[in-house]
């Protein structure tokens, strides 16, 4: 009987996602499994209304994410300049010439950038270059600094575990695949993504290889807790468990998963390419709600509070309630944004205060466009000029590309055996 009516509830949400196919839009209370009225609509986060604090122009666009740490930014450009600009006051601190294919990291006082088969270590506070270090085959992944150390990826095929103040090496291991993903730092375990579907645990101290798990497809960014949260080209969310890389649950999607989770004490919140933020029980996987999007997303959700922020293939920034996937606000940024927003810790050191004798809102959050418009984000000051409508819109449009199990997932009553690994 429980079988049958879950067959018959399957069918029902198959024949009305074809009814919001063919009309081509989504009702927006349909949009995310939790329903809200008015009354129990979010109060709107933190970071909303805002100001804006200051914008800075920069000669070029972002080639990639920009690097963050508590008081900087550093910006590799398309002109192949790198930028650091201080996030209280938006001024320009210095800019040298540095190419980087890929993203820069932060990490003991400096920044590093990979150019081919090259790191090129600088300090923060005036771009002096510290270190450098070449390898045999070019950089395939993004670096990972973290705890005094830094870890580079080679298209060899080798994984070498640097010091971050002076660049020595700690110890190589052969993985034999190369990654696309940076790999992950938690505690003394170093997690690494491959692209051939491996999922790796190595010791961070020796480098030695505590297990190995296969995956269906690529794995994306990892995000390591009491268990490992990994996402992946197989358009699946998969837990696996922390002691030995084995399957704890996974969740199907209709398209890939981007970027990296994001994680509270009772859910985990992740995107996917079929334009849906979702939110699942971390101890069983149970959806808990799910939220279509406008775009495409372009990362993971950003975690602040009790809200969650998502960016895409779109100028704005859309805020959603954690508890319940209500839309929380939005802000539109003055271009496509190029990176998800960096939320500013708040600064220990005393702030001036204006004549009034109140101290000044410090920036809170900081954006990045794909035309190269640094932004940052105070609490505001009088009438806020940023618009946080609710709901955001009336309308959301469906994914691009609807497969039909995102209208009948459903998490299995027993654990079905893992995908096979292509």
């Amino acid at each position: 009987m429980a079988a049958g009516w879950a067959s018959r509830a399957r069918l029902r949400a198959f024949v009305a996602g074809l009814t919001f196919c063919g009309l081509g839009v989504v009702p927006l209370a349909a949009a995310g499994q939790a329903e809200s009225s008015p009354e129990d609509a979010p109060a709107a986060p933190p970071l909303l209304p805002a100001d804006v604090a200051w914008t800075l122009e920069l000669d070029a666009g972002p080639l990639h994410a920009p690097a963050w740490d508590t008081q900087t930014a550093y910006v590799a450009l398309r002109n192949g300049r790198l930028n650091a600009i201080e996030l209280q006051s938006g001024e320009i601190l210095w800019s040298v010439e540095q190419p980087a294919d890929q993203p820069p990291v932060v990490g003991e006082q400096l920044v590093v950038t990979a150019e081919a088969t090259r790191l090129t270590a600088r300090r923060g506070a005036d771009g002096f270059r510290q270190w450098t270090r070449s390898f045999e085959t070019p950089i395939a992944a993004p670096l990972t600094s973290g705890n005094g150390w830094l870890i580079v990826a080679t298209a060899g095929g080798d994984l070498f575990a640097l010091r971050g103040e002076d660049g020595g090496v700690v110890w190589r291991r052969r993985i034999g695949a190369a990654p696309s993903v940076g790999p992950s730092i938690a505690g003394n375990r170093l997690y690494l993504p491959l692209d051939d579907g491996r999922v790796a645990a190595l010791a961070l101290v020796t480098g030695e290889v505590l297990w190995e798990s296969p995956l269906g497809g690529q794995p994306r960014q990892i995000l390591p807790d009491e268990a490992i949260y990994v996402g992946s080209t197989d358009r699946h969310l998969y837990r696996l468990a922390f002691s030995d890389g084995d399957y704890d649950w996974y969740w199907r999607t209709g398209g890939d998963i981007v970027g990296a989770p994001a994680i509270d004490d009772r859910r985990v919140y992740f995107t996917a390419r079929d334009n849906v933020l979702r939110a699942l029980d971390r101890r069983n996987g149970a959806r808990r709600w799910r939220r279509f999007l406008e775009y495409r997303p372009t990362s993971g959700p950003i975690l602040v509070g009790s809200v969650l922020l998502v960016t895409g293939v779109s100028e704005s920034a859309l805020f959603f309630d954690a508890e319940s996937g209500a839309p929380a606000g939005r802000y539109d940024a003055p271009g496509e944004l190029a990176s998800p927003p960096y939320l500013i810790p708040e600064p220990e050191r005393e702030e001036e205060t204006e004549p009034d004798g109140e101290r000044p809102a410090a920036p809170r959050l900081a954006l990045i466009t794909t035309d190269g418009r640094l932004v940052a984000l105070t609490a505001p000051a009088g009438p806020p000029r940023v618009s946080i409508a609710f709901p955001p819109h009336p309308l959301l449009p469906l994914p691009d590309r609807l497969d039909p199990a995102l209208m009948t997932e459903w998490h299995p009553l027993r654990l079905p055996m893992p995908p096979m690994t292509q």
